[in-house]
């Protein structure tokens, strides 16, 4: 049976969750988590399509059960809604409660299959090092440099669009309020770690919205940690996570757009082990391709286009 204990996250998507799960069963896990938020107050919808999720989980794990004598199911249901925000925070620091190392995977993320050995090798190669605090099998450029190396490392380039795998001992540095980004001394050890100024600049404004009464966001909190720590997240060189949940169903992106549906590529086994150094190059590609908000120049364009032919492959 596949030993790393696997966290599902869900809430009102049965179609997806069945479909999410049924992979996750392929593999045999040994333990499973499940958590879910609560209906919205008066939400009927919620309501039922809860409880479809909840059917979902009972039908195919007994079913599963059957044949895996060894199989632990872990479930919390939460009776209230929480939020978007603290509901799954709260799901994934109940899990590390309970494991040391995991992975984890919301209802509407399909791992490739060979993601679930390559979160667990990681998982194990890494477990003692202070510098990693995360891992993500999801490469928002889809390849970079993957025939030199499974994997490279990341502060800013590092997505994990709801699948990733970590350490109880990362998420202990966790913090839904931020609280330390209204500490100066803090903020300039951030500003050290972002190592650059463009950088530093657009987080501002998307940790000034974490320190307001919001419900909606906990990845952002979890990214603060990461870089006020100064570690690094471990990032697949193939992209091997499609999120499909941007649909008519989703929460909040409910139609596709550019990070939807990713293709999904495979790892070769056994890894080698890689240097562990910060990729500043992937980073920047990343950040000037998916998240700066500045129109690209003609020039940066052509630099951009150049480093695809060289490295995304």
């Amino acid at each position: 049976m596949f030993k790393t204990p696997i966290l599902l996250i869900t809430f009102n998507r049965p179609e997806h969750t069945r479909r999410v799960l049924t992979q996750i069963l392929q593999q045999e896990p040994q333990d499973l988590y499940v958590c879910q938020d609560g209906a919205r107050e008066g939400n009927d919808n919620d309501r039922v399509k809860c409880q479809e999720e909840r059917d979902v989980v009972k039908e195919l794990t007994d079913a599963y059960a059957v044949g895996h004598k060894d199989f632990r199911l872990h479930t919390l249901y939460q009776k209230q809604n929480l939020g978007c925000g603290p509901g799954p925070s709260a799901g994934i620091t109940w899990f590390f409660e309970n494991v040391e190392q995991g992975i984890i995977i919301e209802d509407d993320c399909v791992l490739a299959d060979s993601g679930f050995r390559f979160y667990e090798e990681l998982l194990n190669r890494y477990k003692d090092d202070e510098r990693i605090s995360a891992i993500t099998a999801t490469n928002l450029h889809l390849k970079w440099k993957s025939s030199r190396s499974p994997y490279l490392f990341s502060t800013v380039g590092a997505g994990t669009l709801g699948c990733w795998a970590g350490w109880a001992r990362a998420w202990k540095k966790f913090d839904y309020f931020i609280t330390a980004w209204d500490d100066e001394k803090q903020r300039e050890v951030l500003r050290k770690n972002f190592e650059r100024e463009e950088y530093y600049a657009y987080y501002t404004y998307i940790f000034n919205s974490c320190r307001k009464k919001q419900n909606h966001m906990w990845d952002y909190q979890w990214f603060f940690a990461k870089m006020l720590h100064g570690t690094m997240t471990i990032v697949a060189t193939k992209n091997m996570v499609s999120n499909i949940g941007f649909d008519a169903a989703g929460t909040h992106t409910q139609s596709s757009f550019r990070l939807a549906n990713f293709p999904l590529y495979e790892t070769k086994f056994p890894m080698k082990e890689v240097p562990v150094k910060r990729d500043a190059l992937f980073d920047w590609v990343v950040f000037h391709r998916y998240y700066s908000p500045k129109k690209k120049s003609l020039m940066l364009r052509v630099v951009l286009k150049a480093i695809d032919v060289l490295y995304r492959r």
